[in-house]
């Protein structure tokens, strides 16, 4: 698994048809469920083009009735992916929502291309979403040519299928969620599985959850606790900590419209990144103490840096019935990380410029330590939302270094991604002053994908920061391999 663009992704010729949910105009209903602060912040702040989804080769034949039926059951059980909303002169936004029975699935084939063609236009078909128009996510098709020897129909070995969808309706987790439910729902639909059992899901609704977040959002006053924690650590300016020197503010419009740079890299293995998550468990700490240690060390190491500060993205799925629920629960926790007077994870143990190896003792402890504090430190802000803590903050800037940790091998079909070579995606982000990190634990290991500035400065500066990482990870002594850089 990993997080990529799709231009990262191997796509083949093959038939290309899209896959748009539609609903008549006069079946939408006023919805008087409130939107959250992130999702009014989100309608004003959007980049257009920008979009987020996953891509996986689903196995078995192609079948286009029961994959529109599969679709469909998907939309119907996902509020969220049948609502949107609509401009009132008087209040701003309200939502509206369409119910399940009025939504279609129409399929469009836009033709037989070959690879180059596809790898052109599938982002374009998947970036066409919006905060402001739905539908919010739509979805595609590459199916194979047949054969040349005539050993079977197109697509009887499998077949690509994506989708891209508006980031108000769907988080990280939601991309992950999606590979089990989709292939789960397919192969019932090919079995004749009726569609009222498709549609049968007892998941909450993240409109419900957008609502409550609201009501929590407007108990926060200017003079709070949770404000003036925020303001403490942006700073006498209000503004976020850059990475260094390797973000900075665009010098002009053309440099901040300049795409950024996009990598996938691997840097351990399992039995690596099961030691971290052992040793970090002996320190009353977890994995995601122990990567974010590690990564603030290369950090050090790379940069010299003794502070390290950066946003964390951590879930908001607090309720049982939004565990398996499409929609966007995400916090922010801000992570203030003092790395003075530790050492270097590695040490040079054999006196002969041998390979360094980790050792126990106090540079791990304070290192894992520290992270653990600081992350505990910022996560009671995380349930409250960010945008409306800005607004009565008057906090204007948004994050230039965030880093995230998620670990999805206990998500359903996990053990199945790497067969289908499921991977979740971002469309092109852009300027000059961002760097981001996902740390991924897998089944395969621990990955990393990161968005930063196309300069050299940066590239050598990633370059320095992935050997740094891997360095780290080598020095605990395990065999193993990993999955191939990208």
């Amino acid at each position: 698994m990993e997080y990529t663009e799709l231009s990262a992704y191997d796509l083949p010729a093959g038939t290309v048809t899209s896959w748009t949910p539609r609903a008549d105009a006069g079946r939408w209903q006023q919805d008087p469920r409130a939107l959250s602060p992130g999702h009014e912040a989100h309608l004003r702040d959007s980049a257009p083009g920008s979009w987020i989804g996953s891509v996986l080769r689903v196995p078995g034949p192609y079948e286009p009735e029961p994959l529109r039926r599969a679709i469909h059951a998907w939309v119907s059980r996902h509020e969220v992916l049948r609502t949107t909303v609509t401009r009132d002169a008087g209040a701003g936004w309200r939502r509206v929502t369409a119910p399940a029975e009025a939504v279609a699935i129409r399929d469009l084939v836009v033709g037989d291309l070959s690879a180059d063609q596809v790898t052109a236009l599938l982002p374009s078909l998947l970036a066409d979403v919006s905060p402001t128009a739905w539908p919010h996510c739509v979805l595609a098709t590459v199916v194979p040519a047949a054969p040349g020897d005539g050993s079977g129909p197109a697509g009887d070995d499998g077949f690509v299928l994506a989708f891209g969808a508006d980031h108000s309706v769907m988080d990280a987790y939601s991309q992950l969620l999606w590979f089990e439910e989709i292939v789960s729902l397919y192969d019932a639909a090919r079995r004749g599985v009726p569609d009222a059992e498709l549609r049968t899901l007892e998941v909450g609704s993240h409109v419900d959850f957008s609502a409550d977040d609201r009501k929590l959002a407007m108990t926060l006053a200017a003079d709070g606790e949770p404000v003036h924690r925020w303001l403490d650590f942006l700073g006498a300016d209000a503004t976020f900590p850059r990475y260094g020197t390797v973000t900075r503010p665009a010098a002009d419009a053309a440099e901040a419209g300049r795409p950024q740079a996009s990598r996938s890299a691997w840097l351990a293995t399992v039995d690596q990144t099961d030691d971290l998550s052992a040793r970090s468990r002996a320190r009353g700490a977890s994995a995601q103490s122990g990567v974010l240690a590690a990564f603030a060390h290369a950090a050090r190491k790379v940069h010299g840096l003794d502070r390290l500060r950066f946003v964390l993205p951590m879930h908001t799925r607090y309720a049982p019935q939004h565990a398996a629920a499409v929609g966007w629960y995400v916090g922010l926790c801000p992570v203030d990380l003092d790395l003075t007077g530790t050492d270097p994870l590695l040490r040079e143990v054999d006196g002969r410029g041998g390979p360094a190896r980790m050792v126990d003792g106090d540079a791990l402890t304070t290192a894992v330590e520290r992270v653990h504090a600081a992350v505990a430190a910022g996560k009671p802000l995380v349930r409250y939302s960010f945008a409306r803590i800005a607004e009565l903050g008057g906090i204007t800037d948004g994050p230039h270094l965030a880093v995230s940790y998620v670990d999805t091998r206990f998500v359903p079909g996990a053990e199945r991604w790497s067969a289908w070579d499921a991977r979740t995606l971002r469309s092109p982000a852009y300027g000059t002053d961002e760097l981001y990190l996902w740390f991924l634990r897998t089944h395969d290991g621990l990955n990393v994908s990161t968005r930063y500035p196309d300069t050299p400065e940066a590239h050598s500066a990633m370059d320095a920061l992935i050997e740094e990482l891997r360095a780290g990870f080598r020095a605990f002594g395990t065999a193993g391999t990993i999955g191939a850089v990208a």
